[in-house]
């Protein structure tokens, strides 16, 4: 008499056997890809956040402590912001996403090769420039209390609205942007070397192109 069972498995239980593998490779595989996804937004994060951090750090010290600093505008796609410092000449261009700085100086009106701050980013809203330039004796302020929302100037502040400035003051205000994560900058530095008395013009401003 032969013992051994060779009547095998059913259709069915083969059927509910894989079935029951394809729900697990499904479980799995959706876990797998949540991980994946998590880790891709928090390096896309952290290279959005050094991108905004950079641009902080490497403009910081150089317009806190610059002697002179132009209105801000626009040749073309591009925003140009000029400023003095006691040894030479900079300035910062927003074009197609990318920061950059450049070097130079007088008498010569030429800037030089632009330096690289940061890529990936976009302007905050749509009309706003990313560079705002207040100079001694405006009134900025719009509103008496904090808003909530830019104000005609493009501005949100608290001090009263007819506070007169004694400093040049610079407003970065752009949003680094890298896959679905975006991290905002807004910032306000104070040319703590300009005042009042500091002349309209300067040199500095001929490294900017007219077209």
């Amino acid at each position: 008499m032969n013992d051994d069972d060779e009547s095998g498995y059913s259709l069915l239980e083969v059927v509910v056997a894989t079935g029951f593998m394809l729900m697990v490779l499904v479980m799995v595989a959706g876990g797998l890809s949540l991980i994946y996804s998590n880790f891709n937004r928090v390096d896309e994060l952290g290279t959005a956040r050094d991108q905004i951090g950079n641009s902080f750090r490497r403009l910081d010290k150089e317009l806190r402590y610059a002697t002179w600093v132009s209105k801000e505008g626009q040749v073309g796609n591009a925003w140009y912001l000029e400023y003095a410092t006691t040894t030479d000449c900079r300035q910062l261009v927003f074009n197609n996403g990318v920061l950059t700085r450049a070097i130079w100086t007088l008498p010569g009106t030429t800037p030089g090769a632009p330096t690289t701050i940061a890529t990936n980013l976009t302007l905050t809203d749509a009309g706003i420039p990313p560079f705002k330039v207040y100079a001694p004796g405006d009134q900025p302020f719009a509103t008496p209390s904090p808003s909530p929302s830019p104000s005609a100037t493009g501005i949100d502040n608290g001090v009263g609205k007819d506070y007169e400035l004694e400093h040049s003051q610079i407003r970065l205000r752009f949003t680094g942007r890298l896959g679905k994560t975006t991290l905002p900058l807004d910032v306000l530095f104070t040319a703590q070397n300009t005042n009042r008395n500091t002349p309209a013009a300067n040199d500095c401003s001929k490294g900017r192109p007219t077209a």
